[in-house]
C-alpha cells in the first residue's frame, strides 16, 4: 500500500488566537480517526507540518488547513507517495521553539532564525525527521 506524505509551511496569523494545546488536541483526535501521522513545528511565527496517510485523508486535511484562519500564505513543500511513515508513532508530534530545536534550525538552514521559505524541501524534511528523533519521549 502506498501512503502520501505532504509537507507544507505557513505564517501564523497574528490576529487569531494560537492556543497550541488546543490545536494539538484537535489535530491528534482528527488524525487518529483518519489514520494520519505526522509532526508539527511551530515557533510562534511559522508552522511547518508533515502529514502521512492515505491520499484522500491527506487531501481533506490539507484543504482544511488551507482554509484555517490561523494560517497565512500556506505553501506546499512536497506531496509524494512513500512506502513507509517517517512519523509512525505520532498522530501529531509537536516540536516547540526551544534551544535544542533551534540548534537543528542552524544545522539545516545555516541560520539561527527559522524561516522555512529559505530552506530546501530536503532540508525541511530532514529537520523534521531529526527533531522527531531528538524529541522522542
Amino acid at each position: 500500500m502506498f501512503l502520501t506524505r505532504l509537507i507544507y509551511f505557513s505564517r501564523a496569523n497574528r490576529e487569531v488566537d494560537m492556543d497550541i494545546d488546543q490545536i494539538l488536541e484537535t489535530a491528534r483526535r482528527k488524525n487518529k480517526a483518519d489514520n494520519i501521522t505526522g509532526a508539527l513545528w511551530f515557533d510562534g511565527s511559522w508552522f511547518l507540518q508533515t502529514l502521512e496517510g492515505s491520499r484522500s485523508a491527506i487531501s481533506r486535511t490539507y484543504h482544511r488547513i488551507c482554509a484555517d484562519p490561523r494560517h497565512n500564505a500556506v505553501q506546499l513543500v512536497s506531496c509524494d507517495q512513500v512506502t513507509q511513515r517517517a512519523f509512525h508513532v505520532w498522530s501529531m508530534a509537536y516540536f516547540a521553539d526551544n534551544e535544542q530545536n533551534r540548534g537543528l534550525v542552524s544545522k539545516y538552514s545555516g541560520n539561527d532564525k527559522f524561516n522555512p521559505a529559505e530552506m530546501t524541501n530536503d532540508s525541511l524534511f530532514a529537520l523534521m525527521a531529526e527533531a522527531e528523533i531528538l524529541n522522542k519521549i
